[in-house]
């Protein structure tokens, strides 16, 4: 699947989410509950740097992607703490392991994403991780080079439409078994 990067402008939805066709989307605070559709989570940088989320959410939608996305980020509402979905046993923690995927964009460090593949594996059998990251960004060129380390068979894609059309294509390889 090939996606093209657009700026993205959905319609106004209520702060926490809301309905975007079939697209369901939530973020921080807002409350989610499994409803037997995909679900993914998007992680990585949410502060200070460019809204990522967004529009990674604007070509889920562009896709079609008829499922839950989870939003860490306080996109739609900015007077929202921004760390709150961060604090121990808060929002991520809740959330990130009830999704079917982690599509991570920019990743923080190199464990975070190690550690939730691992977490994947053992915990939450059938848990996808798909990984993103901006080549010209030296903090990610370093860290793909540690991620090859730890694991060498995850793809790690150079742009975020590709990343988004990498986990689109995940969930629908995982749903037809």
């Amino acid at each position: 699947m090939t996606l093209q990067t657009r700026p993205f402008a959905p319609a106004p939805l209520p702060p926490g989410g809301g309905n975007m066709g079939r697209l369901r989307y939530i973020e921080a605070p807002g409350d989610f509950e499994p409803d037997g559709r995909p679900s993914l989570y998007l992680a990585g940088a949410t502060v200070d740097g460019p809204d990522w989320q967004w529009e990674a959410v604007g070509l889920l939608a562009d896709a079609g992607f008829d499922g839950s996305v989870l939003n860490p980020r306080p996109s739609l509402n900015p007077a929202t703490d921004p760390y709150r979905a961060w604090t121990p046993l808060g929002w991520q923690d809740r959330n990130i392991r009830r999704t079917g995927a982690v599509l991570y964009w920019n990743p923080l460090g190199h464990v975070r994403v190690h550690d939730r593949y691992t977490a994947g594996l053992l915990n939450q059998p059938g848990q996808l991780v798909v990984v993103g990251r901006d080549p010209a960004d030296p903090v990610q060129q370093a860290n793909r080079v540690l991620l090859a380390g730890v694991t060498p068979w995850l793809k790690v894609h150079d742009t975020l439409a590709a990343t988004v059309a990498a986990v689109l294509d995940a969930l629908d390889a995982a749903a037809r078994g």
